[in-house]
């Protein structure tokens, strides 16, 4: 606990007033009860020893021998002042805000003030420490602070049981544990292993508020923290799709982070977790090897997890594992999605993308497309290059009768862009009886009739199902084979016209 000011003086409140006098009365009684009890049974000496006899001659000493006591600096001037303030009037306090809370006390005498309060606010566990802070970090000895008293544990760096217990009961763990970590082990969480005592403490991410060992030492000295202590993460950071034979990534999961930043106070829990993620994750960014890690979830190599796992469109599809097979280091994604990896590649690799789907037209067409995402970029060449392809298997005709040109439109939307591009023929038609018919019998063929069929008729209805089988073939089928199904569609409808090629 560092020293420190005052932060002003305010009047004493008659309420304030009681508690400073009430503790002094207590002191006046016993100066012996402001100074840590010997817990150790094996100490040899006493490490207040000096301090015990000036506190003893203060028992039942006069005003003028307090007083005297009181021109010092230390420790005992801070008790003797405050033995002072038992039988005196109290008009003003120094306060002192700390962790939140303002904190008073009466200044007599010259005692540092770090020292009158301490003495003041002796019922408080952790300000009672600010007194005797420079003693212990002078003579090297542990000091536990417990809900009435102090604790020296002198050269002994165990600390007693009666303390462990309060900090406990402190921090609201069981068996060291938060009230997560106890239900479920398996969360990712801090692990504070306090070696002296030989206990560690768990905490979960969700708990993870503060520092946990400078809470602890609110209440505790100890000469050497970074030795008292060992700080690490435990938890699953990266979960197997699958297991593989080899695993890239194993040994940067066990990598963990400096902890003597954390131990001195200098982040709290979270930023320790934090870090922890952030280090693990760059020790795998620099593995000169591919992996796919997607969501914390590890695919290890395997290109046709990664791609059943996003579910990409055809065109994204291509896009991927032409990604997928290129790259030569770890691919790390958070809330992946086909579009957000691709955009992580695309200045690396967009432009070859975009040749191999459509060649040089495909190139022409992302440079008027730089606006567009990748996967918006490749959903228009791919439905270009589809479109070109897919023209190229069927016959061409120089005109179509009515029905068998909206059979046909159909058709080709179908193949081009599946069952919405054909949707979108069928609803921005004007219909009559035998035109419905047709647009039901792809609306059967394509599996996608119900939720639809209330906006047909039953003559409609059974029409279509007779056309069904020619709706299938005209997705399906190529050249002449296309053609002989197209006619016989027509004819089934009732007309007597030939298709001209």
């Amino acid at each position: 606990m560092e020293r420190f000011k005052s932060r002003g003086i305010r009047v004493a409140t008659k309420v304030q007033e009681k508690a400073i006098k009430e503790m002094a009365s207590r002191i006046k009684k016993n100066p012996l009860m402001v100074l840590p009890e010997c817990g150790n049974k094996d100490c040899r000496k006493y490490h207040f020893k000096k301090l015990q006899r000036k506190l003893e001659n203060m028992k039942g000493a006069d005003e003028k021998k307090l007083t005297k006591y009181s021109s010092g600096k230390d420790f005992a001037a801070a008790v003797a002042g405050t033995i002072l303030l038992a039988d005196s009037k109290i008009s003003y306090f120094a306060t002192k805000e700390m962790g939140g809370s303002t904190y008073v006390y009466a200044k007599r005498g010259n005692a540092r003030d770090e020292k009158l309060l301490a003495v003041q606010n002796f019922n408080d566990p952790h300000i009672r420490m600010a007194g005797i802070m420079d003693i212990a970090s002078k003579k090297k000895i542990y000091i536990y602070s417990v809900m009435d008293r102090m604790i020296c544990m002198g050269k002994n760096d165990a600390p007693p049981q009666e303390f462990v217990n309060f900090i406990m009961e402190k921090l609201e763990l069981e068996k060291g544990m938060c009230k997560h970590m106890l239900k479920n082990d398996k969360r990712t969480h801090i692990v504070i292993k306090w070696i002296p005592a030989d206990i560690e403490l768990k905490i979960c991410e969700e708990c993870a508020s503060g520092n946990t060992i400078m809470k602890m030492t609110k209440y505790f000295y100890s000469p050497d923290m970074e030795k008292d202590f060992e700080v690490l993460v435990k938890g699953n950071f990266i979960s197997c799709n699958k297991k593989c034979d080899t695993c890239t990534i194993e040994e940067a999961l066990q990598k963990q982070v400096d902890a003597s930043y954390y131990i001195n106070g200098k982040i709290d829990d979270g930023k320790f977790i934090e870090d922890w993620y952030k280090k693990v994750q760059w020790n795998i960014e620099k593995l000169h090897e591919m992996v796919f890690i997607m969501d914390n979830i590890c695919y290890g190599k395997d290109v046709d997890a990664v791609v059943e796992k996003l579910n990409p469109s055809k065109w994204e599809e291509t896009a991927i594992r032409y990604v997928l097979g290129r790259i030569e280091k770890p691919m790390i994604i958070s809330s992946a999605t086909p579009n957000r990896i691709l955009s992580k590649y695309w200045d690396e690799y967009g432009a070859d993308i975009i040749k191999s789907i459509a060649g040089d037209e495909g190139l022409k067409m992302l440079k008027e497309s730089k606006s567009r995402t990748p996967s918006e970029i490749l959903e228009k060449v791919y439905m270009r290059s589809e479109k070109q392809k897919i023209l190229g298997e069927l016959p061409h005709y120089k005109k179509l009768p009515p029905l068998a040109e909206f059979a046909d439109r159909m058709a080709r939307a179908y193949r081009i862009g599946g069952y919405r591009e054909t949707l979108k023929e069928i609803h921005s038609e004007k219909m009559d009886v035998k035109k419905k018919a047709i647009a039901y019998s792809f609306l059967l063929a394509m599996g996608k009739a119900d939720g639809e069929e209330w906006k047909y008729s039953d003559m409609e209805k059974d029409f279509g199902n007779h056309l069904m089988q020619y709706a299938r073939g005209l997705m399906e089928k190529r050249g002449e084979d296309y053609g002989k199904t197209l006619q016989e569609m027509l004819t089934m409808t009732g007309s007597t016209k030939k298709l001209e090629g």
